[in-house]
């Protein structure tokens, strides 16, 4: 748990330095500008602080892998794990609905408590390589959210509230007749449709104010932070700030993230949204927000591998950000959103997750990977 990593491209939060890293007992030690200094050669691969994503949907993936078809969740929590680290993600928040009205067999109660359970059982037997945390998405429209929250926010690894409304017509839904089309090729007939459009918009007007005022309370009262999520208007965003959140997770529109920035919030993006060049529901793009500068993080949403690539895609034309500023989104500023102070820079004192990533005919790989200073990959 002493050694140094040399010749390397260190990106550090201000510049790119050629040189060498000293790690002993889990943390930097120094960084040096003299890439000749004795250790273990990085062969001019940049080095960089662990990417830390603060939304992944990709745990339940692996938990129900197959309609139907369930799987260990301490097994499941150990293979997304590994899928992470690959990618170079070293701390992850598992997002998790909660309250979701949907079908999904990993979203029902009792489906959630096994899995939050065995994910935290994986990390305290030592399972676990990266960091990982419990993002609860908080369905406000839902009927039984403050029943199933109850029962998992006392999980070890509860770290994230998030505050999300997906009832059709608004927020991520609000191109309805996209949505509707999804809808009727499902097989449902209009007076489906109109019934379920109905039910939506009941529990809406019924659960909205009041749930998003107990997570609010039980936010406060647990010390956890609290993201907006899918905000569409300037009133959206304010409710979702006087409820207490700190950054607004994947605004829908440049009204949104334009507000978010006025009330002092982080804005997060998912990379896919980036890497595919627009949103698959026809709502603003990260590239537009990009280029107006209301992005200040990059989470995965659902493909892992979008936080690896996006850095380097920043640092590319027409937006062409320096590589500190580009890696920043995927390390500094998500660790800054929620508190997260010992990480996501290279700096003294800080932890040592660190990645070596070797560009490889135009695509960011990992090399290796190093999570409180021991090899992990």
């Amino acid at each position: 748990m002493d050694y140094v990593l040399t010749n390397a491209e260190i990106v550090t939060q201000d510049e790119v330095i050629r040189g060498a890293i000293h790690v002993r007992d889990g943390r930097i030690v120094d960084i040096s500008s003299s890439p000749t200094r004795t250790g273990e050669d990085c062969e001019g691969d940049y080095l960089a602080p662990g990417l830390i994503d603060l939304h992944t949907d990709n745990l339940e993936k692996h938990f129900f892998p197959r309609p139907n078809i369930g799987w260990d969740p301490v097994s499941a929590a150990i293979i997304h794990d590994g899928f992470c680290l690959s990618l170079g993600v070293t701390t992850v928040f598992d997002a998790l609905s909660v309250g979701s009205f949907a079908k999904k067999e990993s979203r029902q109660a009792d489906n959630l408590i096994r899995l939050a359970e065995g994910a935290a059982h994986a990390k305290a037997i030592g399972a676990l390589k990266s960091d990982h945390f419990l993002h609860w998405r908080c369905e406000l429209s839902a009927d039984d959210l403050e029943s199933t929250l109850d029962r998992l926010i006392g999980n070890p690894l509860t770290a994230v509230l998030s505050l999300m409304d997906h009832t059709p017509g608004q927020r991520q839904y609000r191109n309805i007749d996209r949505h509707l089309a999804i809808w009727r090729e499902a097989g449902m007939t209009d007076a489906d449709i109109d019934q379920r459009l109905a039910a939506g918009k009941e529990r809406q007007a019924t659960n909205v104010g009041r749930n998003r005022a107990y997570v609010a309370a039980l936010a406060s009262e647990k010390s956890l932070p609290i993201l907006a999520h899918d905000d569409e208007t300037a009133d959206h965003v304010d409710a979702a700030r006087a409820a207490g959140a700190v950054a607004a997770e994947f605004p829908v529109t440049v009204e949104a993230a334009r507000r978010s920035r006025e009330l002092g919030m982080m804005i997060v993006m998912g990379g896919p949204n980036l890497v595919r060049g627009g949103s698959y529901s026809g709502n603003v793009g990260v590239a537009e927000l990009a280029k107006l500068d209301l992005l200040d993080a990059i989470a995965s949403d659902y493909v892992p591998r979008s936080m690896i690539e996006c850095p380097f895609l920043l640092t590319a034309a027409p937006f062409n950000w320096s590589l500190p500023k580009a890696i920043a989104t995927v390390t500094a500023n998500p660790a800054k959103a929620v508190g997260l102070d010992d990480r996501g820079r290279i700096a003294p004192g800080l932890r040592a997750d660190l990645i070596r990533i070797r560009p490889v005919q135009g695509h960011p790989v990992l090399a290796a990977a190093w999570v409180e200073g021991r090899r992990a990959a």
